[in-house]
């Protein structure tokens, strides 16, 4: 091959290079004077996709959920919603600490026919998630975001309150960990609140669970109060028969980690949701990663299941969200199987490993004049706070 022959190669693995890397939009114009807190930072279109990059302010809420009514609209045609990255949906919530903080997160959507186009931003649900007047500069193009990247900036923090048995369970998602607290009315040996606490690790690192870490108020006509918490010294003095009341226990939370489990795609970086059919599902994949094998043959062989890579794909993704329903029941029961489960009876200080979960519970004495309860659980640094309105004491009693 002669040496000009060499050259010409050259420039064109070149430019294919470059025409790979710069090919989307973050100069846009858009109506958000109803919400300036939500800013766009980005559109990337890709080639069966259009991704939005989001930030958002907290200012006079501490709390963001979107919805799978979230769509674009194009020259009359409607866009629907794919995927949800680092937003939580519908009755889940992001909980912000304070005012100021923020949250990065995406949402792709049915591509848009042509980047050109004046296209708007469209919610029945959520006000915030209506923009008007989107228009790129086309002119001017950036690289790619890698999502991963992106989210991992502000992981979110997912609250979501179930019913187990007919008892509330509040649960965080948070960071590769979920967290959750059902509360209970125990009169076996005494009146009790009974918190049952359950602990899961998506980790690669280990999770300490110390019950010092446990912390209860009561709120008494506006004041609040320590409620105290019995270590399990005193609770093997309450309770003579053991292995009864540990029977008692086991029955009261069978079935707690499976629904606890699989609401979300855990990251350790964020929080992921698959849309489909205009439902959540819970479908293992995070950009181009997989995160469980699934039974149908075609959606592993065709999607890149490489855990070393981050970037995003937004072929794979969109595919992956074809296979998303008839496969959502087969990811639940793998998601909560690959657990390994320590039930403890009454919570003790105890290392979770990764892909293990925790179940235990404490005593802390009941009172029946208190207008909220509240807790916090301190877990590797992080606190997690859980709250019983009157609403839901009234549901637990």
């Amino acid at each position: 091959m002669n040496f000009s022959r060499l050259i010409f190669l050259w420039i064109i693995g070149m430019l294919c290079q470059t025409n790979a890397a710069v090919a989307q939009y973050n100069v846009i114009n858009y109506n958000n004077e109803n919400y300036p807190e939500l800013v766009i930072g980005q559109i990337d279109q890709y080639d069966y996709s259009t991704v939005i990059h989001f930030t958002y302010t907290s200012i006079s809420s501490l709390y963001l959920n979107g919805a799978e009514d979230i769509q674009l609209i194009e020259n009359g045609k409607t866009k629907k919603l794919l995927n949800s990255y680092n937003l939580p949906l519908d009755e889940k919530q992001h909980l912000f600490n304070d005012s100021g903080e923020k949250l990065n997160f995406s949402l792709e959507f049915e591509k848009l026919d042509d980047v050109k186009n004046l296209f708007s931003i469209q919610s029945a649900s959520v006000p915030k998630f209506n923009v008007l007047d989107v228009k790129l500069d086309n002119a001017q193009k950036t690289s790619f975001i890698d999502v991963d990247s992106f989210v991992s900036q502000t992981p979110s923090r997912e609250f979501y309150v179930f019913y187990n048995e007919g008892f509330p369970v509040l649960r965080y998602a948070y960071k590769g960990m979920v967290v959750a607290v059902k509360l209970i009315y125990e009169e076996n040996y005494g009146k009790f609140f009974q918190p049952q606490i359950l602990v899961q690790n998506y980790n690669k690192k280990d999770i300490l669970v110390d019950p010092s870490k446990i912390f209860a108020q009561y709120e008494i006509k506006g004041k609040y109060f320590t409620a105290p918490i019995f270590d399990y010294k005193k609770y093997m003095l309450l309770v003579k028969k053991v292995q009864s009341s540990e029977r008692f226990w086991n029955g009261l939370t069978e079935g707690l980690a499976a629904v606890a489990a699989g609401y979300s795609y855990i990251s350790s970086n964020s929080n992921t949701y698959v849309t489909a059919n205009g439902r959540s599902l819970n479908y293992g994949f995070f950009g181009n990663n997989m995160y469980a094998g699934t039974s149908v043959s075609s959606a592993t062989a065709r999607a890149s299941t490489s855990s070393s890579t981050s970037s995003f794909n937004g072929a794979n993704v969109y595919m992956a969200s074809q296979f998303a329903k008839q496969n959502m029941e087969n990811l639940k029961a793998k998601q909560v199987d690959r657990l390994t489960a320590i039930q403890n009876g009454y919570i003790k200080m105890n290392t979770i490993f990764p892909n293990s979960e925790y179940n235990g519970f404490c005593n802390i004495p009941f009172r029946l004049d208190i207008s909220s309860f509240l807790m916090k659980i301190e877990i590797n640094g992080t606190e997690f706070f859980f709250e019983w309105d009157t609403n839901k004491l009234n549901a637990m009693l």
